[in-house]
């Protein structure tokens, strides 16, 4: 028996990496990023795509990369922060998992994301920008999730309340994950 992939989607910085890390770990299960995935299919870091060919070009390889991850199940995939934009990716998605959006007010990104360069959407004055895309997608995040988890928790404290949820939700476990999160 399979269980559903189990998709986390949220604003950059919300943890989205470090927290499938974690639940696959605890479900032995693999954790997958889809950005890493499109670096590695396209063989260019991502501000490399959007500088050579824009935007649209990325967002392609980002429903590529989705649809194929669609097609496995018992996975943990920690998607872009726009990839719920896409209605294609949301069906495709739905079709073997289940979404979690890991909210993240926005002064807790501006202060996990200070640090970085290479997040193209989030050019220029970095406070202005995550308060537009916070207020662009965090309707949509709310509307396509399963399940809204509070990321300004310590990584293992948001994952351990997406087990607990999933445990109860009956069709993401397999019954050998069921038994291993309960032991």
């Amino acid at each position: 028996m399979t269980g559903r992939s189990i998709c986390l989607i949220g604003m950059p910085g919300a943890g989205k990496s470090r927290v499938a890390k974690i639940l696959a770990e605890r479900l032995g299960r693999r954790a997958v990023d889809t950005d890493v995935e499109i670096v590695n299919w396209v063989g260019r870091d991502i501000p490399t795509i959007f500088h050579d060919e824009g935007e649209k070009a990325f967002r392609a390889y980002e429903h590529d990369v989705i649809r194929t991850l669609a097609t496995v199940n018992d996975l943990v995939i920690a998607l872009g922060g726009g990839a719920v934009l896409n209605d294609s990716n949301l069906a495709e998605l739905l079709l073997t998992g289940t979404l979690v959006h890991l909210d993240c007010p926005v002064d807790v990104l501006a202060s996990r994301l200070k640090n970085t360069i290479d997040r193209p959407l989030l050019a220029g004055d970095l406070r202005t920008q995550l308060e537009a895309t916070f207020a662009a997608r965090d309707a949509i995040y709310r509307r396509v999730s399963d399940l809204t988890v509070n990321a300004a928790d310590e990584a293992h404290k948001v994952a351990e309340e997406i087990l607990e949820w999933a445990i109860g939700a009956g069709d993401i476990l397999t019954p050998s994950e069921h038994e291993q999160v309960m032991t």
